[in-house]
C-alpha cells in the first residue's frame, strides 16, 4: 500500500531521529532535529511544501508524556527507533497498555502553516496546523 493511501495517525510530537519527508522525492528526508522554523515539510495530501510556523521541543520520560495526556509510539527507524506521542491511547490501541519505557528522549513539536499529513519514517502522520 503506498504512504498516502495509508491510514495515518495524529501525533502531537515526534522524538528525536525520526526523519520527515521535506520534498517531492521519497528520499527527501530530514532528520526532526535539524527541521527549524520556516523550513518546508512535504503533505501527502495535497502534494505541496507547507512551511513550519512555530516549534518546540522538550525532553520527556514516560511520565512526563502520561502527565501531558500522551502516549508514546514506537516507530521502526534505519538505525533503531524513535517516537511518536500521541494525543489519545485509542490511536495506539483500543487495550490499555503501559507507556514504552525510555530514558530521557527529546521530542520535537510542528506547527505548519496549516494541517498537514507529512511522511515520518515511512509512514503517513498528521500534524495539526498553527489554525486548525
Amino acid at each position: 500500500m503506498p504512504v498516502s493511501a495509508a491510514p495515518a495517525v495524529e501525533a502531537t510530537m515526534l522524538s528525536q531521529g525520526l526523519r520527515l519527508r521535506v520534498g517531492p522525492l521519497p528520499g527527501d528526508l530530514c532528520a526532526v532535529e535539524d527541521i527549524s522554523i520556516g523550513d518546508p515539510i512535504w503533505d501527502l495530501a495535497t502534494s505541496r511544501l507547507i512551511d513550519v510556523d512555530g516549534m518546540a521541543c522538550a525532553t520527556l520520560v514516560p511520565h512526563l508524556l502520561d502527565d501531558m495526556g500522551l502516549r508514546a509510539m514506537p516507530v521502526e527507524t534505519a538505525v533503531g527507533h524513535g517516537y511518536l506521542a500521541l494525543a489519545s491511547a485509542r490511536i495506539v490501541t483500543p487495550v490499555q497498555r503501559p507507556q514504552p519505557a525510555f530514558g530521557p528522549t527529546v521530542f520535537f513539536r510542528f506547527w505548519p502553516e496549516s494541517r498537514l499529513v507529512a511522511e515520518v519514517e515511512g509512514r503517513p502522520v498528521l500534524l495539526r496546523g498553527t489554525h486548525a
